[in-house]
Formats: C-alpha cells, structure tokens, sequence
C-alpha cells in the first residue's frame, strides 16, 4: 500500500508538496478525523510521552544508550555481512512476505548523522540498511534493529533512522518531493507480557494522520522446531537468552547443566544435517557456532560452567569459518557479477540505463560502470 499526504504552506501561487511513500500493505490507509489532543493520544499499552526521555538526555548519555548493547549488535551485524542470506526468511516471518533466498542481498551505508537537541550532529549506526533484489530486478529497501532490551526510546530512533534513509533515497517529480520509507522492524532479544507486538507512530498533519507501524519480533517466542522449520537460522546466536534467568541455578545444578549441555548438542547437529543436506552453507553453520559461543561468553560470564559446557560443544563445531575472509572476497565479486548480468540483460531487452538505475537503486554512473565491466568480460 502507498500511502501519502501533501503538504503545502499558504502562497499565492506556489505550493510545496512532500509525498510519503510506505509501502507495507497491512498499513492502514490515511483516516481524516477530528484532531486528537495530544494528552488523550494513547497507543494501548504505551502511555502518550509529550516530551520524550530521548531529548531530555545530554550528548554523553544519548551515546551511552546508543552502544549499551554492542556485543549482540555486533553479533547480528557479522551475520548481516557474513551471512546475507540468512536475513531473507527473517524478512518473510516480519513481513508476510514470500522471497525464495535466492535473492541478492546488498548492504547499504548504514551510518546515518543526526541533529541533536543542543545543534550538533551525531554519528549514528543502524544494525541494518539493506535492499533485497528479487531475479526480475525489483528492488526493495529494509531496515532491522536488534535491540536486546525495550528502553522507551525505539519509536524514536527507528523514525530518525527511517527518515533518514528515506532522505538517501529522495526524489523530485513534477515538482513534489518523494521519500520512500524501508520496511522496518524490531528484533527483541528480551521481552516479557509487556513488550508490544509493533510499535506505533502517528504523524499528524493538521487533520491527517498517519499511524506508521513497525513490527516486533520476539526471540524467546521461538522454539528451536520453529526456528529450523522457518529457517530463523539467524536467532540460533541468541538462542541462550531463553535461559537468561535460569543461569544462576544451571550453573550449580548438574543436572540442568546437562540438559542445556545436550540442547546445544542438539543445536549443533541439526546445523551439521542442515549443512549435509545443502539448506545451508558450511561457512554459514560455522559462523553460526562461533557467534553462538560468543553471545554466551557475554551473557554467562558470571557463570562459567554454563559458558564452558557450550562453548565447548559449539566451539567443537566451527566448521572452516578461518577461511571466512577469503570466501567474502569471492562473495563480494560474485554479487557484483550477478549485478552486472542482471544489467546487462535488462540493457539488452532495451532498457534505458535510467530504468536499470531506477530498478537496482543504484546511480546511472554505477550501471554504466557494470555495463562497461561487462561489455570487457
């Protein structure tokens, strides 16, 4: 669903116009209404916060909230850059959407800068900006935070970074200003009967509104049947945070250390089957174990018969991961390559080099570079 607004400041004869462009069809179509008071605005569940704790905190401490979680960020980003393709049946639990994997998945800058309150501009980085580009070419922009605890500033920061990434993305036609807004969602690594199921966002313009819905997925909602039979391969690194509050007792408990000892011996051996059938790459169920031994040297620190009972049986499992930057530098000369047949082959069905660039997303100067690159192949 495209949904949009105009909106134009009183002028003899010129009006400025922005369209908004959020394309997920279970988004609501504009309502026109009378306009609410903003104390009587309330999502259910989520009280109306007038000034929000966000712009209440100074430079030092909005930086703190921003790298509190690093460790599992950075997990969930060394998947994203390691192991693309693992983020394809993520898209389709979030989004209801049906890709197949064979996609091409493409990263894009996902450092973004801000004005804060005081005036000055502020790094930001995005677990996430990413374009799915489907074998007819068509393209289409996502963004994924994971965030391992709801801190009351997501709204927030996921309508700063989503505007953001729709700016990078602007365009002029016929005197309007467009901005496409990426397909957004949350991934909860803790969560309790209090964490929402989507976020919820009302922009309001005049007597238009338009409420902006971002999704929640929560990783201690899945099993390990769900997530093999889904392929959610990549919430296999977090998997342990089911336990978090159990740790203190499986630590000093034989019996339960035994049985977490055999779950993820379990864990391994369904990447190794999953491996040996070829629903998975060997690079991929390696990093997939590494990671998983990292998050829970994180997590269990204080309990080291938890950390050292899985880290030995997901550390016995890497499989070849040393040769992790040498098959990222194939991958990333074969992604370029898939991208230059594909150019090549709309260029050939007589595609303008303006459609192609429309299509992938990608400037004129970039497809007439692939098609050159081509051409000399």
């Amino acid at each position: 669903m495209a949904g949009g607004f105009c909106r134009g400041r009183a002028a003899p004869a010129v009006e400025s116009k922005i369209f908004f462009i959020f394309s997920r069809s279970d988004r609501p179509e504009i309502s026109i209404r009378q306009k609410l008071n903003k104390e009587q605005m309330e999502i259910p569940g989520r009280p109306c916060r007038k000034e929000p704790s966000w712009y209440k905190m100074n430079v030092s401490e909005r930086q703190k909230m921003e790298t509190i979680n690093t460790p599992y960020d950075d997990t969930f980003r060394t998947l994203l850059q390691d192991c693309p393709e693992l983020v394809v049946p993520l898209i389709n639990e979030l989004f209801g959407t049906n890709y197949t994997g064979r996609e091409v998945v493409v990263s894009n800058e996902n450092e973004i800068f801000l004005r804060n309150p005081e005036g000055k501009k502020e790094k930001r980085v995005t677990d996430s900006n990413l374009t799915l580009i489907s074998l007819k070419g068509i393209s289409k922009r996502y963004h994924l935070e994971c965030q391992s605890t709801a801190d009351g500033t997501m709204e927030i920061r996921m309508w700063e970074y989503d505007a953001q990434i729709a700016l990078m993305n602007k365009e002029y036609r016929d005197g309007v200003l467009y901005v496409n807004f990426p397909d957004s969602a949350v991934i909860y690594l803790r969560s309790n009967s209090n964490t929402p199921d989507e976020l919820k966002i009302c922009i309001c313009v005049g007597e238009k509104e338009i409420f902006y819905e971002i999704p929640i997925l929560k990783v201690k909602n899945y099993t390990l049947e769900d997530i093999f039979e889904r392929r959610l391969w990549m919430l296999i690194p977090f998997y342990i945070f089911r336990y978090e509050k159990e740790l203190s007792q499986i630590d000093s408990d034989e019996e339960r250390l035994e049985k977490l000892r055999r779950e993820y011996e379990r864990v391994a051996e369904m990447l190794d089957q999953e491996c040996k059938n070829g629903r998975m790459r060997s690079v991929t169920g390696g990093a997939l174990c590494e990671l998983s031994r990292t998050v829970v040297e994180k997590l269990a620190s204080k309990y080291k018969n938890v950390e050292k009972e899985v880290a030995e049986v997901m550390g016995g499992k890497v499989l070849s991961y040393r040769s992790k930057e040498l098959y990222q530098e194939a991958l990333a000369k074969g992604i370029e390559q898939g991208l230059a047949n594909l150019a090549a082959g709309k260029y050939q069905r007589g595609e303008s080099v303006e459609k192609i660039a429309d299509d992938l997303l990608m400037s004129t100067a970039e497809v007439e570079k692939l098609l050159n690159h081509q051409k000399e192949a």
